[in-house]
């Protein structure tokens, strides 16, 4: 024999989702029902062990053979069930060498994780049958007693025949899938090297890693019984029947003065900032009782096997665009920071059960318990952990490849990068751990992009210019009034102007389309249109399609329209004009009248029609570009039915919650009910486009202008070609610049009618995270990207991004192979690879080249995007270099491993390793070892420190 393919299907009364394969198989009730297979590509056979069948001695004898491949997909549950099968005492694994992992294989090259995913994606003739599901969950799991199964709790063949003779057809079944698998993809084999760290993957899932169950079990008794105590004082407090409830929570937060849309974490911290103190201590309250702690502890409680070792905890390629790893049953990658200086001495208490002392020096005891869970992985009795981690390794990474030389050189020299931005924005020396050290962590979240000066914020008192907004000034964040923490004056830096805004070409802003920002410059380049929330002095609400008319009536009532607008007689019209030249291109698609509140027509047969008068920031722009308005028109005049207005399209769908169309992310208007229009006994209705109507504001042009183009924009610049760049150059001008610090929970804020990010939480994460902030080990919330200085001073980074897209670019529309930077990009076989300097390959299915939904070109190809479904994204240079820069990350903690084989590496999170080894081991040996350059990086330089402990912590 040469290779063999096999597929099981098995019985256990152990929840495999909660628990994962390893503690499924030590189940006592564990059963292997199934056994299919093929030798050498010849005929799927099913061995009915279920029924008495045997498993032949040669096909037993290949499992523990190394030389002979077998193949599987997910070949981790095989191996561990068989390993149960052929009697190996617990604890102890078939050796994972000689198994190829079909899932691998089509990770590497961006595919489905699923067997039925990659054969749906893959067009296979055989594919998995979708009887399956119904099959596993009746043979495979414990059924419930009832009176008509006599009380059984499992299903045996002879229940249902027809069904078994199925489930076997469909074990045979998966076989043939995952040979046809093997065929297609034969093209493209996984190397030997990466078929190495698949070993030592499964070595480290295998060796697990200790459990204190002592603390886990307290830890899960505790927080039960705080659970009670602080639903117990809610109760007392608000009086609601399930204070837990967030319906009836934000009910009686409204009730009481304080509204809220949400409940999160972020959104209760800024309710807290400003509520009294009574709701204060509610709303604290509600903060521990999210606290969610304690599910990690049950999953560490669920995952342990009988030595309580958790394993199986990682994931080999999880992430199958970059081949990062992932974690599965108890997370790791997003366990809780500690930062609690007597550490010991709370995990001490806690282990004892000791509630009411916890309770007492604590205080938030679900806090308590979040800082201590890491605390719940120990090494063996005599042994210590030895954790060690890169020092900014995509850093590094992205310097490396840009050839950024002085970002290397302070690198070489041991320098703190973060020190040195902290320095450059503050102007005065910093040291980690000395002088101005406190300094240092502003130095990670250093603010990107600004705004230009004399730019309008909207504020509740009107338009404001930046520099000049106050801190008692509210903010519009396109659905609320917000406040602030200040004006932040940047310096002068060059900006550019586009659709009214003018501002730095990395500030992030919000565009139609995308529920997330982009940056300002790739905006403009693409020709995106900006979210517009402003209409002079008035916001203009986002809003969203999931509320309804009644929730909008009650909740929102102070953006309502509560004026109608009468008539509009037909000689009142002003005469519009037609502007083909770029400066009018990008127009609003709602235009000014005279300052006047009338329409201004001079000479009229007919008395003047006027609109009423608005509130003050009262909600006026109605229309959207292309939107139809219908306008009676009678043989005296026009007048607007608003009752046409609720209408975004021909009919507003009947949906059991009353989804309003017409509020869908700003583009749609809300309006109350009007008075009965005027009855005239002859009148027609026809269509205008809102391209050639004008309504009242308090401060407008005095022109009408009219853009006939209802299509994408005519200035198309997605292409980012020479013209649509020279055009970009053209209009930047050096500013002295401004930003505000964290507007609202959303931090946001609206400038010259653009909604645009604030600096503070997020503001340019997706700079950082194009240089891997995120696994340097900051959180999400804590992101802020090294600014105005970073742009500056680091022009190589920024040439490599778009070096990136252009390489990209001609390998997809030449069909041929490009180079930059020491990458290469080949696209051949309907997919796109980009060879990173290990040799590893990162794949994309299906590329292409395409207008995006802003009118530009870009690169889109297949994969599972956010919605964790197979779909078309979208992706451009800085992307690419995301996906690269963490992937060679990734490459770097392989070649890790490899060094440190030969210790017990039992965990590792994001660039962290953690060995357990005994107390004679060196740190410094570990360090070292784990900083060594692979051969393939040549003038990298890495770095790694460390600590030891007596429990895994967050040193």
């Amino acid at each position: 024999m040469n290779n063999i393919t096999l597929d099981t299907e098995t019985f256990s009364s152990v929840d495999i989702s909660k628990s994962g394969v390893y503690r499924y198989a030590e189940s006592p009730d564990f059963e292997i029902l199934l056994f299919a297979c093929s030798v050498d590509g010849q005929p799927v056979q099913v061995y009915d062990l279920a029924c008495g069948e045997k498993v032949p001695d040669e096909i037993l004898k290949v499992l523990t053979d190394e030389k002979v491949i077998k193949h599987s997909f997910n070949a981790s549950f095989e191996r561990i069930c068989l390993s149960r099968y052929l009697g190996l005492p617990p604890g102890t694994y078939l050796s994972p060498e000689g198994w190829h992992c079909d899932m691998v294989w089509a990770a590497t090259l961006g595919l489905p994780q699923s067997l039925e995913g990659v054969g749906a994606v893959l067009g296979l003739e055989k594919q998995k049958l979708t009887e399956g599901k119904d099959l596993i969950r009746y043979f495979c799991k414990p059924c419930a007693p009832t009176q008509s199964n006599s009380g059984r709790t499992r299903n045996l063949p002879h229940h249902a025949p027809d069904k078994w003779s199925l489930f076997k057809s469909y074990n045979l079944r998966d076989v043939e899938t995952e040979m046809e698998i093997q065929k297609r993809l034969s093209k493209f084999p996984v190397p030997d090297f990466v078929w190495e760290e698949y070993i030592i993957d499964q070595q480290i899932n295998d060796r697990g890693v200790l459990v204190d169950m002592e603390l886990v079990n307290q830890a899960i008794t505790m927080d039960h019984r705080s659970r009670e105590e602080l639903t117990k004082a809610m109760k007392e407090f608000t009086a609601l029947e399930n204070p837990n409830s967030v319906q009836q929570m934000k009910e009686w937060l409204a009730e009481n003065g304080l509204m809220t849309e949400s409940l999160d974490k972020k959104a209760v911290a800024e309710l807290m900032k400003n509520a009294p103190p009574e709701l204060c201590k509610v709303l604290s309250l509600r903060q521990q009782l999210a606290k969610s702690a304690v599910k990690k502890y049950q999953a560490m409680q669920n995952a342990v096997c009988a030595d309580n070792h958790a394993r199986g905890l990682f994931r080999f390629y999880g992430a199958n665009r970059t081949g990062r790893f992932s974690s599965k049953i108890v997370q790791l990658q997003n366990l809780a920071r500690n930062s609690m200086s007597d550490l010991d001495e709370a995990r001490a208490l806690v282990r004892s059960g000791d509630y009411d002392a916890v309770s007492m020096l604590y205080e938030d005891v679900p806090d308590t318990l979040s800082q201590l869970v890491r605390t719940a992985f120990i090494p063996p009795e005599g042994k210590l952990f030895y954790v060690a981690d890169f020092s900014a390794i995509e850093a590094r990474v992205i310097a490396w490849l840009a050839g950024e030389k002085w970002r290397m050189e302070l690198f070489k020299n041991g320098g703190d990068i973060y020190c040195m931005s902290a320095s450059q924005m503050f102007k005065v020396p910093v040291e980690k751990h000395g002088v101005n050290g406190h300094l240092r962590q502003k130095g990670k979240i250093t603010e990107l992009s600004c705004i230009a000066e004399g730019q309008t914020v909207l504020t509740r008192s009107g338009l404001v210019p930046i520099q000049e907004v106050r801190l008692d000034d509210e903010l519009w964040d396109g659905e609320a009034w917000v406040h602030h923490e200040g004006v932040v004056f940047k310096g002068e830096k060059e900006v550019i102007e586009y659709e009214g805004l003018t501002a730095t070409a990395d500030h992030l802003v919000w565009i139609k389309g995308k529920s997330e920002p982009v940056h300002f410059g790739y905006a403009a380049s693409c020709g995106a249109h900006l979210v517009q929330t402003g209409n002079g002095r008035n916001p203009i609400r986002l809003g969203e399609n999931h509320i309804s008319r009644k929730t909008m009536g009650r909740t929102q009532k102070k953006l309502f329209c509560t004026y109608a607008m009468s008539r509009l007689w037909n000689s009142t019209m002003e005469k519009t004009e037609r502007f083909t030249i770029w400066a009018f291109q990008r127009m609003s698609p709602v235009f000014y009248t005279e300052t006047d509140p009338k329409m201004v027509r001079a000479q009229t047969n007919e008395s003047k029609a006027t609109m009423r008068k608005f509130e003050s920031r009262i909600l006026q722009r109605l229309w959207w570009k292309g939107h139809s308005v219908r306008v009676s028109k009678c043989y005296r005049g026009r007048k607007m039915d608003h009752r046409k207005l609720w209408a975004s399209r021909q009919t507003i769908r009947d949906r059991p919650n009353k989804q309003q169309w017409e509020l869908c992310s700003g583009e749609y208007p809300f309006c109350n009910e009007v008075r009965k229009l005027w009855k005239q006994e002859k009148y027609r209705v026809i269509t205008f486009r809102t391209g050639i109507l004008a309504i009242f504001s308090k401060a407008g042009n005095r022109k009408t202008i009219c853009w006939k183009n209802k299509g994408a924009d005519s200035s198309r610049c997605g292409e980012r070609s020479k013209d649509a760049q020279r055009k970009l150059e053209a209009n930047k001008c050096t500013a002295r610049l401004y930003d505000i610090r964290n507007a609202g929970q959303h931090h946001r804020f609206t400038v010259s009618n653009c909604l645009v990010h604030n600096c503070g939480y997020g503001g340019g994460t997706g700079a950082l995270k194009n240089m891997g902030a995120l696994d340097m080990g900051l959180k999400e919330e804590e992101l802020q990207p090294l600014v105005t200085a970073w742009r500056n001073s680091n022009p190589n980074i920024v040439k490599f991004w778009w070096a990136v897209d252009k390489a990209v670019m001609k390998a997809i529309i030449d069909r041929t192979t490009t180079e930059t930077h020491g990458l290469t990009f080949t696209c051949r076989s309907g997919m796109l690879f980009i060879t990173l300097p290990s040799g590893r390959k990162l794949a994309y299915v299906k590329p292409r080249i395409g207008m995006n939904q802003f009118g530009g070109e870009s690169v889109t190809y297949e994969g599972i995007g956010a919605t964790k479904k197979w779909e078309r994204i979208e992706s451009y240079g800085p992307k690419f270099v995301e996906n690269i820069v963490q992937a060679i990350a990734r490459d770097f903690l392989c070649y890790a491993m490899k060094t440190l084989r030969h210790c017990s590496i039992v965990m590792h999170i994001h660039d962290e390793l953690v060995i357990e080894a005994n107390p004679r081991m060196s740190l410094d040996a570990v360090c070292e070892q784990m900083g060594r350059t692979p051969p393939w990086a040549d003038g990298l330089i890495l770095d790694a420190a460390g600590y030891v402990t007596e429990f895994y912590k967050k040193d």
